[in-house]
């Protein structure tokens, strides 16, 4: 039997006084966070066996998730909706951070990569992952190092993930990631601080790949986003005092400002 992704699995507790969950809400999101790494969508059999949630409420939990757009549906099979972009879409324009952060990670990309072969990211967080709401590169950049827009990582496996934990308090970051995922981090995470918040990694996203990125701060000083580089033949630039390092700081220090004004 295919295994339950992580982010239903954490969503299974049933509703309790404690927790004043609705149960078949629950379900519901249970249901569309099975689809959520299943492009090409699944039956509601399969998806009653993803999520342990009998047939016969996975149907209708599907025909009611498709009167609102939540779900699409094409022979019997179904795909996460419209609806969800729309939400989405809607949550990442609250947020501002890509209208405050595009003219900035443009710059980056111009002045900062220049001629080197990588891709400017930004990614936000979302629970316990991070997931790039946009990029920019150049003719000369490989495509097999741009990441799709709508991508996830885990926050605590991933670099811009990392950026985004080591500028919260522990308290903080252990609520998003839990308190045994933050512990095999924390180390790194310390590393990062001493850094000056720049998070670094090599062959991490693919063989060969340099990353890079720092955290975007909003109003409160809370971590919203990171910018992110990613490229090819930048390992020279894997250390805080590096110019490229240096300038993507600067590029995050400018948009949390823009974010703080806007």
């Amino acid at each position: 039997m295919t295994s339950l992704p992580s982010d239903a699995a954490q969503a299974t507790p049933p509703a309790t006084p404690a927790t004043g969950r609705v149960q078949v809400i629950d379900r519901a999101f249970i249901v569309l966070n099975a689809l959520l790494p299943l492009p090409e969508g699944a039956s509601a059999l399969t998806l009653a066996n993803l999520t342990q949630i009998d047939r016969t409420t996975v149907h209708r939990l599907l025909r009611t998730l498709l009167h609102w757009g939540m779900v699409q549906a094409r022979d019997g099979i179904y795909t996460l909706g419209p609806q969800c972009l729309v939400l989405g879409t809607a949550q990442q324009d609250r947020l501002g951070v890509r209208r405050a952060a595009l003219p900035h990670a443009i710059e980056l990309q111009e002045k900062g990569v220049g001629k080197r072969r990588a891709v400017v990211s930004i990614s936000v967080p979302a629970l316990d992952h991070v997931v790039i709401i946009e990029r920019i590169w150049t003719p000369s950049t490989p495509l097999n190092i741009i990441t799709d827009i709508g991508t996830r990582f885990p926050m605590d496996a991933s670099v811009s993930g990392r950026a985004v934990l080591a500028a919260m308090t522990p308290e903080a970051g252990r609520a998003r990631v839990g308190a045994q995922r933050y512990k095999a981090v924390a180390d790194r995470l310390d590393a990062i601080r001493a850094d000056g918040g720049i998070s670094f990694a090599l062959s991490e996203m693919r063989p060969g790949v340099g990353t890079m990125a720092c955290p975007i701060l909003g109003r409160n000083n809370e971590p919203v986003a990171a910018i992110i580089v990613a490229g090819l033949s930048i390992d020279d630039e894997l250390r805080a005092d590096a110019p490229l390092a240096q300038h993507a700081r600067r590029t995050a220090a400018s948009i949390s400002s823009a974010l703080r004004l806007g």
